[in-house]
């Protein structure tokens, strides 16, 4: 647990009430992970959502895809709240990370017990998603074409 404000400056949660912010504090906890360390695996069940708060990081695809995120309020592991609930990618920290984690089993149970909560928390996860869509359509154009 954390406390409930050490998540107002994370922008994926800026539009959230108090009392909202303060049950997503009671299942969020600090995660460090150190340079080189892979905190998530593509194909395994998604069981855990991360806020960045420092660091940078890739999410790699088997086919040969890569992206980098680099530090606060990135967010990674969505799909433990997005169905289908295993990973879409290895994402291997570049430098020593921080996070804020959340088991996703728990995230999705307030998102569906809150609507409001939820669709807020669901219209930030998508926008943050969305910004990355041109550079993957991007890298796959270009490896249709044959290049790099």
């Amino acid at each position: 647990m954390i406390p409930a404000q050490e998540l107002r400056k994370y922008d994926i949660f800026l539009d959230l009430e108090p009392n909202e912010l303060a049950a997503l504090a009671k299942i969020a906890d600090v995660v460090h992970a150190s340079e080189g360390e892979t905190i998530i695996n593509e194909g395994q069940p998604a069981r855990t959502f991360y806020v960045m708060d420092q660091g940078n990081l890739m999410v790699a695809f088997k086919d040969g895809r890569a992206l980098t995120l680099h530090g606060h309020g990135e967010v990674v592991g969505w799909s433990a709240i997005i169905h289908p609930t295993h990973y879409a990618g290895d994402v291997i920290c570049l430098t020593d990370c921080s996070f804020i984690s959340f088991p996703g089993s728990e995230m999705l149970r307030l998102i569906q017990s809150n609507v409001a909560m939820g669709t807020k928390i669901m219209r930030m996860v998508s926008e943050r998603v969305a910004n990355r869509i041109p550079f993957l359509a991007e890298a796959v154009r270009r490896r249709l074409k044959g290049g790099r």
